[in-house]
């Protein structure tokens, strides 16, 4: 079974509204974009995760849970 994971396509456009939806697993550093934060199980926070990939304006956050 492959573990989950998230990843931002180069389209991001460094909103952040990704950080703001899933702040347990995502944080934002203004000179680099949205980054997975180290340690994070993400599986416990698969909807959040999957609601700012929804409500991403460029599509740019992938995953899979």
């Amino acid at each position: 079974m492959k573990k989950p994971a998230v990843w931002f396509e180069e389209s991001c456009i460094k909103c952040a509204m990704c950080a703001e939806e899933a702040s347990e697993v995502i944080d934002f550093i203004e000179t680099v974009g949205p980054q997975v934060k180290e340690g994070v199980d993400i599986a416990p926070h698969s909807e959040k995760i999957k609601r700012a990939a929804q409500f991403c304006p460029k599509d740019s956050i992938k995953h899979r849970l």
